[in-house]
């Protein structure tokens, strides 16, 4: 029973989402046990750990009797199918349908493939990379929310309910596989290893461990936003939307000019209001612009209108 409490403490610290005021202190690895979730805490405080308690609930689950054979696939339309993703899919809907929550295509991707899922990430600003860049090809740059400099390669931690997609092959044509964050330890030598619960890997699903600084990991989907990004020219995201939405207010931008693509006339009427408030007038939305930008009560009211 002392057990039992111990890993619910733990649970409550680790599932507060970020900037709540808790600092994330993390276990020794042989000490870690999986997060038990009380359904009524996760209801009022953070919904998306339900889809975890789900996946929790159906390892052992063995694919067949043919190879890839699975009722996650069989769900998604495709009985005979790679299915890791298929299995997180079905795991937000069975949590939908169980709990009366709203998270399909809201907090999780209605996907069945795992080069799908990261890009929804990304359009709605709840990605966060595994190396210093975002996997696109303008490659911008990112820092956690309240950070004042960019991430650095493999230092940001995974949260519990987060996303984690693995790129065996090549970054570049995007994910291979994706699991689903249990929870993070510590390792004798200071560094942090990974437990996830995955399916398709090879053919049940199971717990599993990685490295947090494992060259293969792409990067995270995070149900809370955590991290911002620079803004460039013919960036196309939430955000690039909300910030074309503020120029326009501040009479920098025409409303006929508005997109949720960062579009030429969008950068030159940053450029100029950047000059206008003293700010290095890059014509991205960096970390400097940023904060003064999130100063702006219409700016924070802006972002939330435009937030899937």
């Amino acid at each position: 029973m002392i057990r039992r409490i111990t890993a619910l403490l733990l649970f409550l610290v680790l599932a507060v989402p970020a900037g709540a005021g808790f600092a994330e202190e993390y276990v020794p690895t042989d000490q870690w046990e999986p997060p038990v979730i009380d359904e009524e805490y996760a209801l009022a405080n953070a919904p998306y750990l339900l889809v975890l308690k789900i996946a929790q609930e159906e390892i052992g689950y063995v694919e067949g009797p043919h190879e890839d054979e699975t009722k996650y696939g069989e769900w998604f339309g495709d009985r005979l199918t790679a299915w890791c993703a298929e299995f997180l899919t079905w795991c937000v809907h069975e949590a939908d349908e169980r709990y009366g929550t709203n998270l399909m295509d809201n907090v999780y991707p209605y996907y069945g493939s795992p080069k799908n899922g990261a890009p929804w990430f990304i359009q709605r600003e709840r990605f966060i990379t595994s190396t210093s860049k975002l996997p696109t090809n303008t490659g911008e740059m990112m820092w956690l929310i309240g950070a004042d400099r960019f991430l650095k390669n493999k230092e940001y931690t995974p949260h519990v309910g987060d996303y984690m997609w693995i790129s065996y092959y090549s970054p570049k044509k995007g994910t291979d596989h994706v699991a689903i964050v249990e929870g993070v330890s510590t390792e004798p030598d200071g560094s942090h290893l990974i437990h996830v619960i995955e399916g398709n890997n090879p053919d049940s699903v199971q717990r599993n461990t990685y490295k947090q600084t494992w060259k293969l990991i792409y990067g995270y989907g995070s149900p809370v936003r955590r991290a911002n990004r620079i803004i460039r020219k013919w960036n196309r995201s939430d955000d690039c939307k909300a910030v074309m939405a503020f120029l326009v207010q501040k009479g920098f931008l025409k409303e006929e000019q508005m997109s949720d693509q960062f579009t030429e006339k969008g950068y030159e009427a940053l450029r100029k209001y950047q000059k206008e408030n003293g700010i290095n007038a890059t014509g991205k939305v960096d970390i400097e612009t940023r904060a003064f930008m999130e100063q702006d009560p219409d700016f924070i009211r802006i972002l939330a209108e435009n937030q899937r």
